[in-house]
């Protein structure tokens, strides 16, 4: 009798305060649950899932999202606020009128949203987190790597984006000026990846758009030059940056649609795509923002082969180092910055990657086990 009574209330309370989509929901986040169980415990899974599901899981988000020209995740996020409190005073509402299921069925339905979130993390970037390298998948040797190779390789990096400058335009003592519209970089961008994905059959090739944010400045303050919204699939990219960030920018957030959710290896490919590509300022962009990662490595190594590398490129590749600083300056100290900073280095190790924010700079390694291979 009293199991009768206790199940007539659980099904009076279903039926009363759980909304029946939000059980779909919940099913989902269930079953992601076990499978980023399975991923934390076996690579081999992570990098089958990650292959053979997640990667057109990824594909499809991105061309549903990418018919819209404006980008999604950043609407959801202004219209998150607004949300938020329509959604605190309908509760507070419904509990100063008494209607306590109708309270409990809006909590049920926002943890169904949030379930779902988490669902498609699982169903886009967490198996790259936990699958095989992707020093792994080329056939590198990672080592840990000396001053004298840094210098090698940074010299190496200047003389290349030395010969690609020859091909860019400047504004005169200053910045580099890409000579097509972003819809147009996209483009090529995308014609970059396909030749990429020849060379390489673990990433699934497909046309992807990205998107430039609106509020690229507040990103400017929070030293973010791009984002990968898993949710919606998009690749949202800061355009108040200089132009010769653009190109390796979205190469890099267009890597993380393809699967490699780590920041290094997502550097490394931004690198391997832009230097692919039949356009000069495309190669410009990938061979500068490896030459940066390489000399900020090599300074702090080799503080006198750093300033040798530095004044053996050409005057122009000097030119955009100076007009970055000047640029950077505005931005460089702020509350949203270390704000910013905190909350990124706390997912990335929460993702597996002990290094936090700085893994980004990992990409360093790579680049020289890839030039040894190459060169050596």
């Amino acid at each position: 009798m009293i199991f009768k009574k206790a199940a007539e209330k659980i099904k009076s309370f279903y039926k009363s305060c759980v909304p029946k989509w939000t059980v779909y929901f919940y099913a989902a986040g269930a079953i992601s649950l076990i499978l980023y169980i399975i991923m934390m415990n076996s690579t081999a899974f992570s990098d089958f899932f990650n292959e053979n599901i997640a990667a057109y899981f990824r594909a499809f988000t991105a061309t549903v999202s990418g018919i819209v020209g404006i980008s999604l995740a950043e609407l959801i996020i202004y219209m998150l606020v607004p949300t938020l409190v329509l959604f605190f005073i309908g509760v507070i509402k419904d509990i100063k009128q008494d209607r306590d299921n109708e309270a409990v069925r809006k909590y049920v339905s926002a943890f169904a949203i949030i379930s779902m979130f988490a669902t498609t993390f699982v169903f886009s970037l967490a198996s790259g987190y936990r699958g095989s390298s992707l020093d792994v998948r080329l056939g590198l040797s990672k080592n840990t790597v000396s001053k004298e190779e840094l210098y090698e390789v940074a010299m190496y990096l200047g003389e290349e984006v030395s010969k690609c400058s020859e091909e860019v335009e400047y504004i005169y003592g200053s910045h580099s000026v890409m000579p097509y519209s972003f819809s147009e970089l996209t483009d090529k961008i995308n014609e970059a990846y396909k030749s990429v994905c020849d060379d390489y059959d673990f990433i699934l090739d497909f046309k992807s758009s990205v998107k430039p944010v609106v509020a690229s400045e507040v990103l400017s303050y929070a030293h973010i030059l791009g984002i990968y919204t898993y949710y919606t699939g998009e690749s949202n990219v800061n355009v108040n940056f200089p132009d010769y960030t653009l190109p390796f920018t979205c190469a890099h957030e267009m890597s993380h649609q393809r699967g490699f959710s780590r920041e290094d290896e997502a550097n490394f490919m931004a690198y391997l795509v832009c230097i692919a590509s039949e356009d000069a300022y495309i190669r410009y962009s990938g061979y500068y923002n490896m030459y940066e990662y390489v000399m900020n490595a090599l300074y702090s190594a080799d503080k006198e082969g750093y300033s040798e590398v530095y004044y053996s490129t050409r005057g122009q590749v000097r030119w955009e180092s100076s007009a970055y600083r000047k640029f950077y300056e505005k931005y460089r100290e702020n509350t949203v910055a270390d704000v910013s900073n905190k909350v990124n280095d706390g997912y990335l190790q929460s993702q597996g990657q002990s290094q936090g924010v700085k893994s980004y700079g990992l990409v360093v390694d790579l680049m020289v086990a890839y030039y040894n291979l190459e060169n050596k």
